[in-house]
């Protein structure tokens, strides 16, 4: 968009020279779509599932205690826990009004990513329990040593991120399947997912095949060396590859 919307809405940078200069605008902004492309890619049927690196809260410690003496006692170890969080996005949750199940639930429906307990047993071990939200139950909880405690959660949210990732991607790449003529292209983004194949980038039969079939296209493929195929459509030969799919 250049400096039209810039100049016109006065939004200026300081560059390396210390001179004010106006921004040079792009269209891609964050939009709602973008948290609903969060949710459907990520949540499950316990709520959200946030990345990590995207996470208003990163990490959210529930002290745990029946009585003023625990309390006292865990509530010391909380704060040295956050203090070496202090480079993480971290929230104490210390409502006295609810239980700590409740708060686990509540966590896990907010999808923060990193859930830490601790408990008199925590203290006395000088340890933590942390939970995953990315992997639910038992398979997700584990203990780390107050020691070193920001570098083994940095190390965790990596992990988290990574895993995330590599499940979006698996799921995305096992709904796309080629579409090698018109009829497997119909079968495809009916029952399937998504179709991608060889096209010839005709508007005339692009809305064809929208209104026959309710897909679109989406995308034209970004593939390096993609040679040239035949049009699943027109049967033309063509070096473009494009992704089809009906919106829901």
């Amino acid at each position: 968009m250049g400096q039209n919307f810039a100049k016109a809405f006065d939004i200026k940078f300081l560059d390396e020279n210390n001179q004010l200069q106006y921004c040079w605008t792009t269209s891609w902004g964050l939009s709602t779509r973008f948290i609903g492309a969060i949710i459907m890619t990520h949540g499950d049927d316990q709520g959200l599932i946030l990345p990590p690196r995207l996470a208003p809260i990163q990490v959210v410690i529930v002290p745990i205690y029946r009585s003023d003496e625990e309390k006292s006692q865990v509530m010391e170890a909380v704060q040295k826990a956050a203090e070496q969080l202090a480079k993480f996005s971290v929230k104490i949750d210390t409502r006295e009004e609810v239980t700590p199940g409740f708060k686990f639930n509540d966590w896990e429906l907010k999808g923060v990513p990193v859930r830490m307990e601790i408990g008199p047993r925590d203290v006395q071990k000088n340890s933590v329990a942390v939970s995953r939200r990315d992997i639910p139950g038992k398979a997700g909880k584990s203990f780390l040593p107050m020691e070193n405690l920001d570098q083994s959660v940095g190390e965790l949210l990596d992990a988290i991120h990574n895993n995330m990732l590599a499940r979006a991607t698996q799921f995305r790449d096992s709904h796309i399947f080629e579409a090698k003529d018109y009829d497997s292209f119909k079968q495809i983004v009916a029952d399937q997912g998504w179709a991608v194949g060889w096209w010839s980038d005709d508007r005339e039969n692009e809305a064809r095949i929208k209104e026959e079939t309710k897909a679109t296209l989406r995308i034209y493929a970004d593939e390096p060396d993609i040679g040239e195929g035949v049009c699943f459509y027109s049967g033309k030969r063509t070096r473009k590859r494009a992704y089809f799919a009906r919106s829901y």
